[in-house]
């Protein structure tokens, strides 16, 4: 009996712990099969097969009878769709689904949720989906978690009030638009977090969200809500710790109720539309805050006055952005203990820095873009401090005296700008002793002397050097490691010399080089430049040379060689190679831009470039991934433009001015559909003008000037726009807008020779007697015939009336010109 008592407690113990249902496996199974998987990231999902209890597979959970509860296939690797009669919907007891960071490109999330009834989380974040969010998810009445973030999510936020047990909505991250009303989230009772950020909607924030009875956690961040928020005051005790409206359109006064919610540990203000006067001191009251950010809301004022000692008795304050908040006068925050990032930039601050500002704890200090000229004395610079940003203010001091305070305190600092301002005396070899230095921006001060070996040699660190624009002379060391990671290395308009060193190819990963308006002489410094360049300026040197050189710059997307010595032929230069510049897809064209797309080597630091566009020098304070630029001007190049730089289809800017380039202009140049300027002015190129230049519509500025070209000028929708300055000193053009018809005929002046007999020419005679018989028939028939008389005066009119039409329409496309350029130049200011 015993026995048989123990056989049956072991055969029910297996029976009941997961025995998966044949019906369950069978519908896994065929999930499966629906979609594609990658075998190198899949590690559970591969694994799923006919064997084995379906109950024990990894990421599947079954209750005790056999049904599948939960799926958790987060990070799988699979890719396709979910259709809409997919195995997923007849697996009616699943409760969790999490399918985030898989690879659901251009499918939309299927309409058949209802049939899962018993679906309380859902995630389906970072997964690429498409299209609008389906009603059906709106009515799931036992959904606690739903997580959609990150996708290409597009249409409107579905209303969630059926869902009277949810707690949790992510949306962020998405496309959505239209407004958001009170009936969204009306009787959501349990609802602690609503995350709508990163999207595109509009309107007028309800005030009913913010007193939502277990609100926690409300980002509205980096959408287009405008208008006022109404004002209304707290009756009932509120649970919101974080509120973040920061990157919107909202304007009015700050809400005085935002400081009845007591619990609030973080409010997110910035970039917003905010006027009026602001009193810092009613902070007080949320004593539980520890981050206010109030920065670029250019209309409103900061009123710091009240800002007193007692005031801060039970502030926990750590971050307190106020970024162009009109301040003029430092806010007295000496006794915030706990204050570790503070940014005053873009104000209106003057005189000293105060020298408790660097208090004991801080982190992060911004005072950029103000009006100070020294650091107040004895100053004590925090041994934490990773970020201290001085730059383009009016301090005067000795560089060096930056770092003799107490050299030891500035030993952390990984991001050091102090560019613009007015630092003299040499960088000193201390700031070498800075173990972790990420970012040094010392550009546009008046220092001199010459780049510290050690910079270069020991500061592995290191990803950012710029010293633009000061009076550094003599060489750059050739002093850079295997160790090095510099992204940006930027030297230019100052007094280098010598040549570029070899060792700068040890940093794989340099991304911008710019050594310009120096004096750096020697050949191509091909051995110099490592592959990984996205930008190459070499502008304004003594380069000489042919541009020998076998490697290749696959993401190069910006070369500045104008106005060196270089020669020899162009094809050298392997134009092929520079993958950068050609359009991939349809999708590199114009991407969508976000401050994630810029070149840059970190998150606080802006690449930037100064290049000759469309004839004018233009300083790039953003480098956009579809920003591309070749200029080889001012050389001695010679030979033919190389039909390979027809491949480089997202090129933009192409200058070749001021060469000797000979033959006819390649007609690949054609397919440069995204080319904006084009200048092969002042070299000797011969031949007719492609008719392919004239359909790149895209082309606003055109260059063929003092060159050799000959024949008509191509008639093209853009090719009219441009000026007889586009084409002068090429005399045998012809053609819209040189004033030369096309239709003239050019008399040769006859050489002297010896004289002859004279002889009549009856021939001559003949045809003399014939035009003045048939003129004299002609004005005997005028005035002897009102009639024919009328019609012939009228035609000269009509003549007439043609020739000074086209005189007018010479004027109005002037116009038009002028209206264009004007038109070119304000996108110019937009783009930088």
């Amino acid at each position: 009996m015993a026995v048989s008592s123990l056989f049956f407690f072991f055969f029910f113990v297996i029976f009941v712990d997961g025995q998966c249902l044949d019906d369950q496996k069978k519908l896994l199974l065929e999930l499966k099969s629906e979609f594609k998987l990658n075998s190198s990231i899949s590690h559970i999902f591969v694994k799923w097969n006919e064997t084995g209890d379906c109950c024990e597979w990894g990421g599947a959970e079954c209750d005790d009878s056999g049904h599948v509860l939960s799926l958790d296939l987060r990070s799988e690797g699979i890719s396709g769709r979910i259709g809409e009669s997919s195995a997923l919907f007849r697996l009616t007891y699943l409760s969790k689904l999490l399918l985030s960071f898989n690879d659901f490109a251009t499918s939309e999330i299927p309409n058949q949720f209802h049939r899962l009834p018993n679906l309380a989380r859902l995630d389906m974040s970072d997964s690429g989906f498409v299209g609008p969010i389906p009603s059906t998810l709106a009515n799931l009445a036992n959904l606690v978690e739903l997580d959609l973030s990150s996708n290409f999510l597009t249409g409107s936020v579905p209303s969630f009030h059926n869902c009277k047990n949810l707690e949790s909505i992510g949306l962020s991250h998405n496309n959505l638009m239209g407004s958001v009303s009170r009936l969204h989230f009306q009787g959501l009772k349990n609802l602690s977090g609503l995350d709508l950020s990163h999207n595109s909607l509009n309107g007028t924030i309800p005030h009913h969200l913010f007193v939502l009875p277990s609100m926690q956690i409300l980002y509205l961040s980096n959408n287009r809500f405008s208008g006022q928020i109404e004002e209304f005051s707290i009756v009932n005790h509120s649970n919101l710790l974080g509120l973040e409206l920061d990157s919107n359109r909202i304007g009015g006064p700050i809400p005085n109720f935002f400081f009845q919610l007591r619990n609030l540990s973080s409010l997110r203000l910035s970039d917003n539309l905010f006027n009026g006067t602001f009193e810092l001191n009613k902070i007080r009251s949320l004593t539980r805050l520890t981050e206010l950010t109030l920065s670029n809301n250019y209309n409103l004022s900061v009123d710091t006055n009240n800002m007193s000692s007692s005031s801060h008795e039970y502030l926990n304050l750590n971050v307190l952005y106020m970024s162009s908040c009109n301040l003029h006068d430092f806010p007295n925050l000496r006794d915030l203990s706990y204050l570790v990032a503070l940014d005053l930039s873009n104000n209106h601050l003057r005189g000293d820095i105060p020298s408790w500002i660097w208090g004991t704890g801080m982190l992060y200090l911004n005072l950029s873009l103000n009006h100070l000229t020294d650091l107040q004395k004895p100053y004590h610079i925090p041994g934490f401090l990773q970020t201290l940003d001085l730059s383009s203010n009016l301090l005067i001091c000795e560089f060096p005296l930056l770092l003799q305070s107490n050299q030891s305190d500035l030993f952390s600092v990984n991001l050091l700008f102090l560019a613009n301002n007015s630092l003299t005396g040499v960088i000193p070899t201390t700031i070498c002793n800075i173990s972790q230095l990420v970012v040094l921006g010392l550009s546009f001060n008046n220092l001199n002397g010459s780049i510290p070996r050690c910079l270069l040699e020991k500061s592995p660190d290191l990803k950012v050097l710029n010293i633009r624009g000061n009076n550094i002379s003599g060489v750059i060391p050739d002093a850079m490691t295997g160790k090095c990671v510099l992204k940006t290395f930027d030297v230019s308009d100052n007094n280098l010399g010598g040549e570029i060193p070899k060792s700068l190819a040890n940093c794989s990963k340099l991304a911008v080089m710019n050594v310009g308006d120096n004096n750096f002489d020697g050949s191509f410094p091909c051995k110099a430049l490592p592959e990984s360049l996205k930008v190459l300026v070499l502008r304004s040197n003594k380069f000489h040379g042919e541009l020998r050189c076998g490697k290749s710059w696959p993401d190069l997307q910006i070369l500045d060689m104008s106005s060196n010595d270089f020669s020899g032929s162009l094809n050298l230069l392997n134009f092929s190679s520079l993958r950068g510049m050609m359009l991939q897809s349809r999708a590199h064209l114009r991407p969508n831009r976000s401050a994630s797309h810029i070149i840059s080597a970190n998150i606080f630091y802006r690449d930037e470039v100064t290049l000759t566009v469309k004839g004018i020098e233009v300083k790039l304070v953003k480098i956009w991934p579809d920003f591309t630029s070749i200029d080889l001007s001012a050389n001695r190049f010679q030979g033919e433009i190389p039909d390979a730089i027809g491949d480089l289809t997202s090129l933009y800017v192409l200058n070749l001015s001021h060469n000797s380039l000979t033959d006819a202009i390649p007609r690949s140049l054609g397919a440069l559909t995204e080319l904006g300027s084009l200048d092969l002015s002042s070299n000797k190129l011969t031949g007719r003008i492609p008719e392919e230049l004239a359909k790149l519509t895209f082309l606003s500025v055109l260059n063929l000037s003092y060159n050799h070209l000959t024949g008509m000028i191509p008639i093209g929708p853009q090719f009219q726009t441009f000026s007889a300055d586009s084409f002068r000193g090429n005399t045998r053009l012809c053609g819209f807008p040189l004033d030369r018809s096309c239709n003239s005929s050019h008399v040769p002046v006859p050489t002297p020779s010896e004289p002859k007999d004279e002889e009549i020419e009856w021939g001559y005679v003949l045809a003399a007697l014939g035009y003045v018989v048939g003129f004299g028939s002609v004005a005997w028939t005028l005035l002897c015939r009102r009639s024919l008389r009328e019609r012939y005066f009228e035609k000269i009119e009509e003549v007439a009336d043609k020739i000074f039409y086209a005189r007018g329409r010479r004027r109005r496309h002037e116009k038009r010109v002028r209206m264009r350029e004007e038109r070119r130049n304000e996108v110019m200011r937009h783009h930088q």
